[in-house]
């Protein structure tokens, strides 16, 4: 990714149809999603620094994983879990629309 750095706050889900095989494609959380039979995990980046994981938990429903989130680069992000609710992880960002969010599997 080459210039600014792509403003990412906001609540995303998982548009898993949409995946490729080495991106995975997230919409704003108030997008008209075909209905599915899988769960749709999400991610949620707030300005204050906070992340939010959804993920499906043993019954299918989403459960909440907090987190914080920082810029490590123009095009990466570091994920931490203060609290040892999650190991740290890095998020590759390919590409940045209002309405679409694209991440390196």
């Amino acid at each position: 990714m080459n210039g600014a750095a792509p403003d990412v706050t906001g609540a995303w889900l998982h548009s898993f149809e949409e995946d490729t095989e080495s991106a995975a494609v997230y919409r704003p959380s108030g997008h008209p999603f075909r209905p599915a039979r899988r769960v749709r995990d999400g991610l949620e980046f707030r300005a204050d620094g906070t992340f939010v994981e959804r993920r499906p938990g043993p019954d299918d429903r989403l459960r909440e994983v907090r987190g914080r989130w920082e810029r490590r680069d123009a095009d990466r992000i570091g994920v931490t879990f203060p609290e040892g609710r999650g190991t740290p992880f890095g998020i590759t960002v390919l590409s940045r629309t209002p309405d679409k969010l694209t991440i390196a599997k």
